[in-house]
């Protein structure tokens, strides 16, 4: 699965660090630099995930081991894009509401 960077539609341990990276980076860059490298950090774990699974299919590895963690590593940075995601469209709702 892939996520496209316009449609913000959606971390590893790698990527919740990152997040720390991408939180400190707010101040060097504009809101949607922000978000642009975290959608390309979480699309860089799904396609590591995806060579994974397809090198074990293919029998390039036998590690089962690495594949998993690489899915769980590209699951947890998904899930946390979907709710930095979240977090954002509520506060821009709640944005919206004090203006009227």
């Amino acid at each position: 699965m892939h996520i496209n960077p316009i449609s913000l539609g959606g971390a590893s341990a790698e990527a919740v660090s990152g997040m720390g990276t991408v939180a400190a980076k707010v101040g060097e860059g504009s809101f949607g630099s922000v978000i642009q490298k975290f959608v390309t950090d979480t699309n860089a774990q799904q396609a590591q995930a995806d060579q994974a699974v397809q090198k074990l299919a293919t029998g390039e590895t036998d590690s089962i081991h690495e594949t998993m963690l690489a899915m769980a590593k590209a699951d947890l940075s998904l899930r946390v894009f979907v709710e930095v995601q979240s977090k954002v469209v509520d506060a821009y709702q709640e944005v919206m509401r004090m203006q009227m």
